[in-house]
């Protein structure tokens, strides 16, 4: 029973990534100008191996791709702990760049704090999925 549960979990967390990675490409203007209002720091003198592609629209491209590739990996089994682990980075680096309540005050604090919760659960997820793997066994010690 826990087999199938636990690939079921799998299935739904990483669905999660792949529908938010393609959202990112089909609009990626918008993850673009998201990414600039967040200030997250792009230097300049990566432009001119972009091929004329501004910053923040590569950014916006390399977060895309990130959640539906890795998300497809977690989805299929195919190195799970690998792109559970780079999804687990990814999702940390939005708690503290995209939702930092510790920096805020006032109304901002209510839904931020509820967001950035949201990440925490889907941390906690993933590591699971990092110690897991695709079958749920750990690394070490006796199959689940």
């Amino acid at each position: 029973m826990l087999g199938w549960t636990y690939s079921l979990g799998r299935i739904f967390l990483s669905l999660v990534f792949i529908a938010a990675g393609i959202q990112k490409f089909l609009d990626v203007r918008r993850v673009a100008t998201m990414i600039a209002d967040t200030r997250i720091p792009i230097p300049v003198e990566v432009e001119p191996y972009l091929a004329g592609l501004p910053r923040y629209e590569a950014a916006g491209y390399l977060l895309a791709a990130i959640e539906t590739i890795c998300g497809l990996l977690v989805l299929l089994g195919l190195a799970a702990r690998w792109g559970a682990l780079i999804l687990a980075v990814y999702t940390a680096c939005a708690i503290i760049f995209i939702y930092p309540v510790w920096m805020m005050s006032g109304d901002a604090v209510g839904p931020n704090l509820f967001a950035a919760l949201e990440q925490l659960a889907i941390l906690g997820g993933l590591l699971l999925i990092v110690a897991g793997g695709s079958t749920g066994r750990p690394v070490d010690g006796p199959p689940v």
